[in-house]
């Protein structure tokens, strides 16, 4: 009986800590956020088509597209190098989050003067004034479509998440911009980021709205669960299995 009552303890113990880690997994936190950009081209012309952000959306919607997909699907947004040099997006993620992975999804169509950009930056913000740079991207990706990603050592506090990357070519194509985290488990003291903010003396300044940006999206998020409770239940679940060898080895 002692052998049955520590085994099930300690299967149990193990898959609630299965589902604590679970539930601190890493998700999309830029997702139907808001966000404002520059450089997206939207002075359309007899002879010159714009590629618009398709309601102020399309760049956080979680959908990153196909490499079938050609350039004048919605599914891209087109920033031209006469609009502005450097195509940046920023989102609000609505809360104090972690974040520990940024990416986008770029188009290489150098037949329609499309070109994967030649340098990409992340970026973190409290207050979405002053920046902190993530990093640099490197790409991946095979065909015409490629990645953009840094993974980091350390999560980063961040309210805001801003890219900026380099146009190459006429044209940059921009699907997804994408940072991964644990939403709203960041540092929660605001007025200790205004003060940090309004000491600094020297901030970039912030970007430019585009015609096309989105209204406010929701602000819920699920908090997540804190690192103590996560190594408490696995030292529990731990002693349990010790346990039950020591038991099973007794009645042997």
């Amino acid at each position: 009986m002692k052998k049955f009552i520590a085994t099930l303890l300690a299967v149990a113990l193990v898959a609630v800590a299965c589902c604590v880690f679970a539930s601190a997994e890493d998700v999309n936190l830029t997702q139907g956020k808001t966000y404002t950009a520059v450089g997206i081209f939207t002075e359309k012309t007899e002879t010159q088509p714009d590629y618009p952000d398709e309601g102020g959306v399309t760049l956080t919607d979680g959908v990153k597209a196909p490499a079938e997909v050609k350039y004048n699907d919605a599914l891209w947004v087109g920033f031209n190098k006469n609009v502005s040099a450097v195509a940046e997006i920023v989102v609000d993620l609505t809360a104090s989050s972690k974040v520990s992975k940024f990416s986008i999804e770029t188009l290489n169509d150098t037949t329609v003067g499309i070109e994967a950009p030649t340098e990409v930056e992340f970026f973190y913000s409290a207050d979405g004034e002053t920046w902190t740079s993530a990093g640099k991207g490197t790409e991946s990706g095979e065909g015409n479509v490629s990645e953009f990603a840094l993974s980091l050592d350390s999560a980063v506090d961040a309210n805001y998440v801003k890219v900026s990357a380099t146009c190459s070519g006429p044209w940059l194509f921009i699907s997804e911009f994408e940072a991964f985290g644990t939403a709203g488990s960041g540092s929660t003291d605001e007025s200790e980021a205004v003060s940090e903010a309004e000491s600094e003396t020297a901030s970039s300044a912030a970007p430019v709205e585009s015609s096309a940006a989105a209204s406010s999206a929701g602000t819920s998020s699920t908090p997540s669960t804190s690192d103590a409770g996560i190594v408490a239940v696995v030292v529990l679940a731990v002693v349990a299995v010790i346990g039950a060898a020591v038991v099973v080895k007794k009645r042997a």
